[in-house]
């Protein structure tokens, strides 16, 4: 995106800054959109923050995402708030209103929890909910529980002064006494058999990820729905207990998702495309997860193999093979595979080869099957376990290259340089989707691709 005289400035204020993901969100969705906004974020000490909003205004700026600490503060400096931020007590957006010459500030933070909860079809009406905490995060959520219909919130915390006093305003302002604030060490008084629970303390956050606030078994026996406000690690120590007991758990990264999304809309007065999110999260979860591999897509005889073995091997990175590993996985070649199964049994032990390596790979090159990203599912995982290259060439060199190989099941019969003309067409359009890069290995010049490899593929 050119920089030039009609860029709007969209920025972030907070102390630190510098671990900020947020211009990763911003900046892909309005590369992605067409518009012309870019996202820098800016550090500010606390006494400086009412000059630093003021100022931003009188520099035009577009709008702003406030993060810790003046998320509280910050709010003596705009001319309007959301009734939803006033009573969280907390903003974390500023929107640009010139007939109010300032801000408004919003709280985008419970938005994008309630948008992740429906996604992921989690209702809490007429449910009992427990929350672990009671900071600022558990304080939003106790808002977003209520507006959603919860019959029963039971707020925990170690010492009781801070939840009751969530306690006391909540259900005020909701005329309700559906909030209920415990000490964390009555848990075991809570009688319904069962409970969505939401983890809204620090505690299991990386790197102290053996860290839990409870531990009992026998509660997360209760637990349907488990979700965590931590991203960082994938997968907490309460999630796994609430997995291993039978519930579902989700970790809070589409709500870092979409608490920004929501914030873009409000700047632009836009509404983002699911498709633009649904990319601009594969790209969140690369970063956040340092998924720092590199796959390789593209149609038989590209040189997946051939230059991603010698990629590899330059970078000190693992190589890996995924149709050598789905014929240990089956226990039988892939023209057997075909044969006994069919195509689309050999797509499903696709799918399910690159769900464990979404978990589980590092530091390693994979080369994908010339098929594997023709599931819309396939696709989405590849961009999930590292930044994806598409090796392309000409049908002939293709053609070259494998007229003697009879382990393709595919190319069988008569007129295969036809067959591959045909599929290279069909194929083109859904490698270049999913690809981040396109590396063209047409020339067999081993040491300059692997050159283009390592410079356009590594994060």
């Amino acid at each position: 995106m050119e920089i030039n005289g009609h860029t709007r400035l969209i920025g972030l204020i907070g102390n630190p800054v510098e671990h900020t993901l947020s211009p990763v969100i911003h900046n892909n969705i309005s590369k992605r959109m067409g518009i012309n906004s870019v996202y820098v974020p800016f550090q500010v000490e606390t006494e400086g923050l009412q000059d630093a909003v003021k100022g931003a205004y009188e520099l035009n700026v577009l709008g702003m995402n406030v993060t810790v600490p003046h998320k509280n503060d910050v709010m003596e400096s705009v001319v309007a708030i959301d009734d939803a931020a006033n009573a969280i007590g907390a903003v974390n957006t500023l929107v640009r209103v010139e007939e109010l010459h300032g801000y408004k500030g919003y709280n985008t933070d419970m938005l994008g929890l309630q948008r992740q909860i429906r996604e992921d079809d989690v209702s809490l009406r007429d449910e009992t909910v427990v929350i672990l905490g009671a900071g600022g995060a558990a304080k939003a959520v106790v808002y977003m529980c209520l507006l959603e219909g919860a019959k029963r919130i039971y707020l925990l915390n170690r010492t009781l002064p801070k939840a009751k006093e969530i306690a006391k305003g909540m259900n005020e302002a909701f005329a309700t006494d559906a909030v209920v604030p415990m000490e964390l060490k009555s848990y075991t008084q809570i009688e319904e058999d069962k409970v969505i629970v939401f983890q809204a303390t620090s505690i299991g956050l990386s790197p102290n990820v053996e860290q839990v606030v409870l531990e009992d078994k026998a509660f997360y026996k209760k637990v349907t729905v488990g979700v965590d406000l931590i991203y960082n690690p994938a997968e907490t120590k309460f999630m796994q207990l609430v997995e291993e007991a039978g519930g579902k758990a989700y970790n809070a990264l589409k709500m870092l998702l979409y608490q920004a999304v929501i914030a873009y809309e409000l700047w632009h007065d836009v509404k983002v495309p699911k498709d633009i999110i649904d990319e601009v999260y594969v790209e969140l979860k690369r970063r956040v997860y340092k998924k720092d591999n590199i796959v390789l897509v593209g149609f038989m005889g590209s040189g997946k193999t051939t230059f991603g073995k010698a990629c590899a091997k330059s970078l000190s990175m693992e190589f890996l093979d995924a149709d050598e590993y789905i014929v240990k996985r089956a226990g039988k070649s892939i023209p057997k595979i075909f044969e006994e199964d069919g195509e689309e049994a050999f797509r499903t032990l696709e799918t399910q080869i690159l769900q464990e390596f979404s978990k589980n790979l590092c530091n390693t090159v994979l080369a994908t099957g010339g098929g594997m990203p023709l599931r819309k599912e396939n696709a989405r995982l590849l961009r999930e376990i590292g930044r994806v290259g598409y090796l392309t060439a000409t049908p002939k060199e293709i053609y070259e290259r494998v007229k003697e190989d009879t382990n393709r099941p595919l190319l069988q019969g008569e007129n295969p340089f036809g067959k591959i003309c045909d599929m290279m067409k069909q194929r083109k359009p859904i490698y270049e989707q999913v690809a981040d890069v396109i590396i063209d290995t047409n020339s067999n010049d081993m040491e300059a691709i692997v050159e283009d490899m390592k410079v356009h593929l590594r994060l």
